[in-house]
């Protein structure tokens, strides 16, 4: 069994053959400058991996090496630890001595797995050092059946219950959770733990982006949001909602007995071999705790224009509008239409080192490297407008406000822009043109507007069809008629279509993944003149699609479904046809 030892970690590395010991000496010279974590600098400096720091921190503090590739693992251990709970905490058993069970881990150093592990499985882990590809390669090679689902754990769970071995008292009826320590108790319940584990995984796998616990006077279910459509996973036993509810809280550091008033957090989690940030909120109800859990991709955060789902000409218009030194650029929709995905992806363009680039937001969505990010706290005064105002302080070159609100804000942006900086926002209005009127409702001045103001850009994100099993069909006359088509798509007798069906890759929806419409209005000399006359929105928005070329919403989704991005049903839900 391997000891926690004495020797420095850059010692570890040189003995390991990873880096030189000329390069411990650079390394170390630079760390007595910067003060710096020496694994950090060594990252840093290109002599070694993320991974090789992680493995001799974990060989430091006493734990063994071992290369699972080239192990032969015994069935019956790897039956002592079931599948999913492989797959979730990213580990692989390799071997069971003297009660003791060796689990390798991808994660050494996160050792509230090996509390988990013990609590699962009712005996002594002990961790021991490995990598994320061999764990990876070894869960594939040992659990080549399918894991546990939810279901099959809420069956194993009633058996239990009908035979005695647990009661429902024990999973958390109200008599049984009257003070903190027995609600912390049920949270630790080894199969509590693997149900929220595996709705975890469930969710990652089918890329939700939120996770619903919802309480009712006589059920209690979880719901995930994949593409922005919630979808049923399980109705748990109502006797678990509590217990479920306190570990998801133990999971978030929240204070566990605190149920009468709504609670906010923010974790990091490792699901596999996804790393993900959860932003958790819990709501008090009638018949007991909602939680929400808001699951967001890590991947966003390097997510370019490019990507967004943008036609040519109008990404290279948009492009045009964020390389301007200075003006505000709108980006419009409701919630959940991915405005600040599109506004992140602008700053990624834009996140150069000779820029300073300042953000305020509620809430921060995503960590950005390089990027100033301050989050709202409207309770203690600093709103949108008083952090705004502070930020101009900074020295900042471009400026993102998360969304502007009133007219105090909405002024202060105008300011910064004509001050020489580029303000990047968002507005809550249906399209490009609304936006202008619902500014002059702000009582924001018309001169103003067309002085700071360069585009607008409305958007709303549509589900794209499973390309394994769309169907190709033609539209009925009712179908052109409410999407409103022109003419020219009307007169084509080889007009065609798709429309969803269903199959294995796609989870039987018909669906995968979102794509952006969007309809751009570009503020030019003629449109700043009707802005300055007060015109309506419908002049506006006819003035724009003559001499701009602006595709409205309804118009990009149909082109959309041409092509067979999309279908008709998820356009006419989405988008509103105009007449003008």
């Amino acid at each position: 069994m391997a000891v926690a030892t004495d020797r420095q970690l850059g010692d570890i590395l040189v003995e390991q053959g990873v880096i030189s010991p000329l390069q411990l000496d650079e390394a170390l010279q630079r760390q007595r400058l910067t003060g710096d974590m020496l694994g950090r600098l060594l990252v840093r400096m290109g002599y070694c991996e993320e991974q090789d720091v992680v493995e001799a921190l974990a060989v430091q503090n006493g734990m063994e090496r071992v290369d699972i590739s080239k192990l032969k693992i015994n069935q019956d251990v790897i039956r002592k630890v079931p599948a999913d709970v492989a797959k979730f905490y990213n580990i692989i058993p390799v071997r069971e001595t003297n009660g003791v069970l060796v689990v390798a881990m991808a994660d050494p150093l996160n050792l509230r797995i090996l509390d988990d592990l013990r609590q699962i499985l009712g005996c002594e882990v002990r961790g021991a050092v490995s990598n994320q590809a061999d764990v990876a390669n070894a869960w594939k090679n040992n659990y080549s059946f399918e894991g546990e689902s939810i279901q099959d754990m809420l069956v194993d769970l009633q058996e239990k219950v009908g035979s005695g071995a647990l009661t429902l008292e024990e999973l958390g009826m109200q008599e049984v959770v009257s003070d903190v320590d027995n609600l912390v108790e049920l949270a630790q319940q080894p199969e509590i733990i693997k149900i929220v584990n595996l709705v975890f995984l469930e969710a990652v796998q089918k890329r939700a982006s939120d996770i619903h616990f919802e309480t009712y006077e006589e059920h209690f279910r979880i719901r995930i949001r994949v593409d922005g459509v919630l979808h049923e996973i399980v109705n748990p036993p109502k006797a678990l909602a509590i217990a479920l509810v306190s570990r998801v809280k133990v999971i978030c550091n929240m204070d566990i007995g605190e149920r009468r008033l709504p609670q906010d957090a923010r974790i990091n989690l490792k699901v596999g071999d996804t790393e993900i940030d959860v932003r958790v909120s819990t709501l008090p109800t009638l018949f007991g705790e909602n939680v929400v859990m808001r699951i967001l991709d890590k991947t966003a955060v390097k997510i370019d224009v490019t990507r967004l789902g943008l036609s040519e000409d109008t990404l290279h218009k948009v492009e045009n509008v964020i390389s301007k030194p200075n003006g505000i650029f709108l980006v419009t929709g409701p919630t959940g239409s991915g405005k600040t995905t599109t506004l992140y992806a602008c700053l990624n363009e834009l996140n150069k080192v000779e820029v300073k680039i300042i953000t305020t937001e509620d809430p921060v969505e995503l960590q950005i490297d390089r990027l100033i990010q301050c989050q709202v706290h409207e309770e203690v005064g600093l709103t949108f407008a008083a952090c705004l105002r502070s930020i101009l302080r900074q020295d900042p070159d471009i400026i993102m406000v998360g969304e502007i609100r009133d007219l105090e804000t909405a002024q202060i942006a105008v300011e910064s822009s004509l001050t020489g900086h580029l303000v990047l926002s968002t507005l809550h209005t249906n399209s490009a043109p609304e936006t202008i009127t619902r500014l002059l409702d702000m009582n924001v001045e018309p001169f103003l507007i067309t002085a700071s103001l360069e585009a607008i850009m409305a958007q709303r994100l549509v589900r794209i069809l499973c390309r394994h099993c769309r169907e190709k069909y033609t539209p009925t006359e009712d179908e052109k008629d409410e999407l409103g088509l022109p003419r020219s798509y009307r007169e084509n007798p080889k007009l065609k279509m798709f429309k969803p069906k269903g199959c294995p890759a796609c989870d039987y929806v018909g669906y995968m993944g979102r794509s952006g419409l969007f309809e751009l209005m570009i503020i030019d000399g003629q449109l700043a003149d009707m802005i300055l006359d007060r015109a309506m929105s419908h002049e506006l928005r006819r003035y724009a699609r003559k001499h701009q070329g602006m595709r409205t919403l309804r118009e990009e989704g149909i082109i959309k479904c041409v092509q067979g991005v999309t279908s008709v049903d998820e356009i006419i839900a989405h988008t509103d046809q105009y007449d003008d």
